[in-house]
């Protein structure tokens, strides 16, 4: 199964269909954000997170064999068309693959595909990534 890129906005979504308990994708996504040095621990992503769903955000979740192994929020200031992408994270053995810059492009796609035509990456890795593949241009 090839990596997919879902947006939700509940931290119950089944995304896995073999789940062994309940909590078992916000622990994983906790787990990543624990391994990722470049972020707060997970359960401070996590909380920035559930609060944004609150008012309407997203975190998008990379999917590859039933398993998570990439997130990034998506947030919308409310006053433009322009979303914020941030708190990417990858599975630390799929760190150095360009994962990263697959995932943050299916994410772009996607929300091009909603309309959006601006992305600010609050992040250095996804201002980087948006760079190198001409993804910062707003789009008409």
């Amino acid at each position: 199964m090839p990596l997919e890129a879902i947006a939700i906005n509940d931290l119950s979504t089944p995304l896995m269909e073999k789940p062994t308990h309940d909590n078992e994708l916000a622990e994983r996504l906790q787990s990543l954000y624990d391994s990722d040095d470049n972020h707060p621990c997970g359960e401070s992503v996590l909380a920035i997170i559930e609060q944004g769903f609150k008012r309407g955000q997203w975190l998008y979740v990379g999917m590859f064999n039933d398993k998570p192994i990439a997130a990034v929020g998506c947030f919308d200031d409310g006053q433009t068309n322009a979303r914020r992408l941030q708190y990417l994270t990858v599975h630390e053995q799929n760190r150095g693959r360009a994962i990263d810059a697959k995932f943050i492009k299916m994410v772009y796609d996607a929300e091009i595909k909603k309309g959006v035509r601006q992305f600010v990456p609050v992040d250095e890795d996804i201002h980087r990534i948006m760079s190198e593949y001409d993804l910062l241009q707003l789009k008409s």
